[in-house]
């Protein structure tokens, strides 16, 4: 297999790629890659080169693109996960899996039953870096090019009316949802979709009617409760299946 490196979109430059930093220093000293070594390079906005490592210029290592791929491992669905935030590490797990699975969006969600409350500008930023982060490692993990947008914490109510490509809603709750999955479905007219997911505690039953007068369905899992960490990935690849990516 190929190994993976993320570079920044303004580092491809005609027909050489630079990788950097912590990148390049896991080429050189951690995979200890050697001039003429086949590696391929993607820049987090749907690029991917394949290329071959041509010199070590400093603590850089240059590479010759043999070729390029548009969208490469991408997704044909825009789909946004609306993730009730979560304490401790859980975040990064969700994370880490929307981005495995395809996501396009993650924007997360502080919910009337949330435990956590971000209100201080300097933790968001702390937290979005992060989050970054296992992103990238996720996206170079699973082959893809595009880099999730993650959104700062927004409450409910601003997810539903200030985002922009929501598309299709669909809020999983195990108390209140009563619709099918089934009723997604994807045209070349209908693209977008967004998954709600609640917090530890879920969603509470305004925040449901909400969603449904937004235009949203609801649907649920089952009669078994899933953690937070565990229900944004499986809705994800349910949502996937059904939308054919795993075809």
């Amino acid at each position: 297999m190929i190994p993976v490196f993320y570079v920044p979109p303004d580092t491809v430059d005609g027909e050489t790629v630079v990788i950097t930093g912590s990148e390049a220093h896991h080429l050189r000293r951690v995979m200890r890659l050697k001039k003429g070594d086949p590696v391929m390079v993607i820049d987090g906005v749907g690029n991917a080169c394949r290329a071959e490592i041509e010199k070590f210029p400093g603590k850089d290592v240059r590479c010759r693109i043999l070729s390029r791929i548009r969208n490469y491992g991408e997704p044909v669905s825009y789909v946004t996960l609306a993730a009730g935030l979560s304490t401790g590490m859980k975040f990064d797990e969700v994370i880490q899996r929307a981005t495995e699975l395809g996501v396009s969006r993650i924007i997360p969600v502080i919910s009337e039953k949330s435990k956590v409350k971000l209100d201080d500008d300097r933790r968001v930023k702390i937290k979005l870096s992060r989050w970054r982060k296992v992103a990238i490692a996720a996206m170079k993990q699973t082959g893809r090019a595009l880099l999730p947008e993650i959104a700062a914490p927004a409450m409910f109510p601003q997810v539903l009316g200030g985002f922009d490509q929501l598309g299709q809603m669909i809020l999983f709750d195990p108390c209140y949802g009563s619709d099918s999955l089934q009723i997604m479905t994807a045209s070349e007219n209908s693209r977008f979709f967004t998954l709600f997911v609640g917090p530890e505690s879920g969603f509470s039953r305004a925040e449901v009617d909400l969603a449904r007068d937004a235009g949203a369905s609801v649907v649920s899992l089952g009669r078994r409760v899933l953690r937070t960490e565990n229900a944004a990935p499986v809705v994800l690849a349910l949502a996937m299946y059904v939308l054919g990516e795993f075809n």
